[in-house]
């Protein structure tokens, strides 16, 4: 998994290596539709007359990547608030998969984390099949962010040292929380020591239930905001957290660039929780939205405007929206290296937000 990094390599990355895309997102065009304003499900909203269509790759059904994706769109254009687009947000495997859809062309917007742009374009996850376009990849604005734990089923192991050879389920196959919750593992006990499950989070609660997988990880967003599927574990599972060891809470402080070590106390964890009250070891994921640098400068101007100007009236629409009003959220936690789209950085700059964040301006802006 990603170690730091050399800043160098990131400051604009030319020549990404080339390989093997063609045939994964051929794969991915079965299940989940493809590009250019069309795609599978999920987006509602009208279309403005003369108005760019565009189509947000965001995650699978339930997922938070969808729901945040189709509260803004939908709030959007219901409300005529983009003048230049009408965007709409589609069901994805997940938002690993979006990103690499984007990078394809698929998509004109994809949710990706900052972990995934630490390995992009060819380590990691993308050691076999390098993105293709990495060097055109515009960071927009983050849109929330995890806070990643793993949890067990007391009445049939008893944490780590109990897990070695048993099923834990790792994510679904394409979210953007596989790999570094897969690194975590590795950490703790060797992911090869483990019977790693891909399985959809809506249904990891009932696998838990019947022993089917005997430990899994899940998510707060923004701290105390828990999945429903959280909630139904929480209902119907007797759980407990699988705590950190002292190795992998420095490792996350000196190792990952991307992620940061954070407990949860037990007011927080009370505060979403009803069945455990006790603190929990947690390690940070930022989720943002991607495009190229190729996409209409006053697209995504205005994008990045609307997101921030109305974020208080999204947070009014769903309490997880909470990144959408608050700088240092939204742009705090982006990757310091990737360059940010010459759209956005105008909107910051006119509002008075670049300044206070170290962020790398785009190659156009120089």
């Amino acid at each position: 998994m990603s170690d730091k990094h050399d800043s160098n390599r990131r400051t604009f990355i030319k020549g990404a290596a080339t390989a093997g895309i063609l045939g994964v997102a051929g794969c991915l065009d079965q299940t989940a539709g493809g590009g250019g304003g069309g795609g599978d499900g999920g987006g509602t909203g009208t279309e403005s007359q003369g108005a760019e269509q565009w189509t947000l790759g965001t995650s699978s059904q339930g997922s938070s990547s969808f729901r945040i994706g189709s509260t803004w769109t939908s709030y959007a254009n219901q409300n005529d608030l983009l003048d230049s687009v009408d965007v709409e947000a589609v069901i994805t495997e997940g938002t690993s998969a979006s990103y690499r859809r984007f990078d394809a062309g698929q998509y004109e917007m994809s949710g990706t984390t900052t972990q995934l742009l630490e390995d992009s374009p060819d380590e990691g996850a993308y050691a076999d099949q390098p993105l293709e376009n990495f060097d055109s990849i515009r960071q927009v604005r983050g849109y929330m962010g995890f806070y990643n734990f793993g949890l067990y089923n007391a009445d049939k192991v008893s944490g780590w040292d109990d897990l070695e050879g048993k099923s834990v389920a790792i994510s679904s196959p394409g979210s953007g929380t596989r790999p570094p919750v897969e690194w975590l593992v590795d950490q703790e006990i060797g992911l090869d020591n483990i019977d790693n499950r891909y399985m959809a989070f809506a249904d990891i609660p009932s696998a838990l239930r019947s022993g089917q997988v005997d430990a899994a990880f899940t998510w707060t967003v923004n701290q105390d905001i828990a999945q429903g599927w959280f909630q139904e574990i929480d209902a119907t599972v007797n759980w407990k957290p699988l705590q950190f060891s002292d190795s992998t809470k420095q490792a996350l402080s000196d190792d990952l660039s991307y992620s940061t070590y954070v407990q949860l106390d037990e007011e927080t964890v009370s505060s979403f929780s009803e069945n455990y009250s006790g603190p929990i070891d947690s390690f940070t994921l930022t989720y943002l939205y991607a495009v190229k640098a190729s996409a209409s400068n006053d697209v995504v101007y205005d994008i990045a405007k609307f997101t921030h100007e109305h974020g208080e009236d999204l947070v009014e629409e769903d309490e997880v929206m909470g990144f959408f009003p608050d700088a240092d959220a939204f742009l705090g936690t982006l990757h310091p290296d990737v360059p940010i789209h010459q759209g956005a950085y105008e909107y910051y700059k006119e509002a008075g937000l670049w300044e206070e964040y170290d962020l790398t301006a785009p190659p156009e802006a120089n």
